[in-house]
């Protein structure tokens, strides 16, 4: 496999691609990025059914840090 990122959120699995030298990035890291190239409006719904709905598990600091970074953190 030739790719020049990995999508990967599980902390096992990124300890496992820091050591083999791969680049990787989790799905919060895919909606600030999808945000800031104007591919989607908001980051905070998205989280918020990740959350709510999927059953994703984020640190309310992450969270927020997530908010805060993509200028959402007093967004609805």
């Amino acid at each position: 496999m030739q790719a020049d990122q990995v999508l990967i959120d599980e902390r096992r699995g990124r300890l496992i691609a820091s050591r083999m030298n791969l680049r990787y990035t989790g799905i919060l890291g895919i909606l600030v990025e999808a945000k800031s190239k104007d591919l989607i409006p908001e980051v905070k719904p998205l989280l918020n059914a990740l959350i709510d709905v999927a059953g994703f598990w984020v640190a309310e600091s992450l969270r927020n840090s997530v908010l805060e970074l993509v200028n959402e953190i007093d967004a609805s």
